[in-house]
């Protein structure tokens, strides 16, 4: 696998998380965020342990004392509001042997959770995007076919249809002339696991985006893929308050979403490897199922081979503050990245830039790449 890496400047919004709602809706107070963390998680079983904190939407950043490695952020001289992430000419962390075949091709699964207090959380998803994938296209250059699609963490939220005149009605679809009410919505839209393309709700694109293909997931050849991410990614906050995105997690890559008459038809692909980013701040134990559970389903979408997958999650880190209420507190999607070994990597949700984060992402993508033997 290539790496000309060395004249990249990744520019990325950096994003100020200075509220979020809890997900009955009312405002939870933030504190100021701090130094990234990211952790790739130990090859060893783990728990990840943690301790209580009080509720909060923005945090925090590091993590367990492991091979954690942080871009370093240079303002830019033409633009001072936004920071380049340097990282050219330095080894972002992946082996410069690969034993394997080769990638050619990569399935990117977002699973983002679209409860009330995830408005900040999305746009950093949204604004680290261009940085994201622009490291992809650079480091992982033999790669240019990848499929990527965006899923959230409930089937229909709060504004099933017809919506019902009570309060989550009025606050939570309401906006865009009701848009979440009388939008024409499909068996697919309301199906958990099914590729989002018309999101609708409380701070939702509250439209159909157009995805280039006619598929619920997009393609390279999309004329403006970062429009189209950007569209699809804002899934907003109108979903039902009890998040399951492992659920959603486990049925995007199922035989039956996955079938030639599935909604997400075409998109998971033998010869390819699976990348999927988790991104939800809620603490509690909501998913049905064990994280063991959860990690088998998607292995047998793999035909029995976890080391086509890499497993990005951006969720609750409460020793280092980024947590809430809760008897878990995150520890159940901790374990779940950590039962990945070195094919898991795991930061803070509260981080207002998630830039540092894809960038360790990308180096452990990139090993995964070239380890890969696709099937005969």
């Amino acid at each position: 696998m290539l790496r000309n890496a060395a004249s990249l400047s990744v520019t990325v919004t950096a994003l100020v998380l200075s509220a979020a709602c809890s997900d009955d809706g009312r405002e939870a107070s933030a504190s100021a965020s701090q130094p990234t963390g990211v952790s790739t998680a130990p090859a060893t079983d783990a728990t990840g342990g943690t301790t209580d904190a009080a509720p909060t939407s923005s945090g925090t950043a590091t993590s367990e004392p492991t091979t954690a490695t942080s871009a370093t952020a240079t303002a830019s001289t033409d633009d001072p509001v936004a920071p380049k992430f340097d990282i050219g000419g330095k080894d972002l962390g992946a082996s410069t042997t690969g034993e394997g075949d080769g990638c050619k091709k990569v399935d990117f699964l977002f699973v983002i959770d679209n409860s009330a207090s995830m408005e900040d959380n999305q746009a950093a998803l949204i604004a680290s995007f261009p940085g994201f994938i622009d490291a992809i296209k650079t480091t992982l250059s033999e790669v240019t076919d990848y499929h990527i699609m965006v899923v959230d963490s409930d089937a229909d939220g709060r504004c099933e249809q017809p919506c019902v005149m009570d309060n989550d009605y009025q606050e939570f679809c309401s906006p865009k002339n009701f848009h979440a009410c009388n939008a024409n919505l499909t068996e697919c839209d309301t199906t958990r696991g099914a590729g989002v393309i018309h999101p609708v709700g409380l701070y939702s694109s509250n439209k159909k985006c157009q995805v280039f293909g006619g598929n619920r997931y997009m393609l390279p050849e999309d004329p403006d893929l970062l429009a189209t991410f950007a569209c699809v990614a804002q899934v907003g906050t109108a979903g039902h308050p009890s998040e399951r995105p492992m659920n959603g997690m486990q049925a995007a890559v199922s035989e039956a979403l996955n079938a030639p008459d599935g909604c997400n038809a075409g998109f998971l692909r033998d010869d390819a490897i699976l990348v999927i980013t988790i991104l939800t701040d809620d603490p509690h134990y909501e998913d049905e199922g064990t994280p063991a559970e959860w990690k088998a389903s998607v292995v047998a979408a793999k035909n029995g081979d976890e080391t086509a997958v890499v497993i990005a999650g951006l969720i609750p880190k409460p020793d280092l503050g980024c947590a809430g209420n809760g008897m878990t507190q995150g520890a159940h999607w901790q374990e779940f990245v950590d039962s990945w070994g070195d094919h898991g990597i795991s930061g803070s949700i509260c981080e207002p830039d998630y830039a540092p984060f894809f960038q360790q992402a990308v180096a452990v993508i990139d090993e995964t790449c070239d380890n890969f033997n696709p099937p005969g």
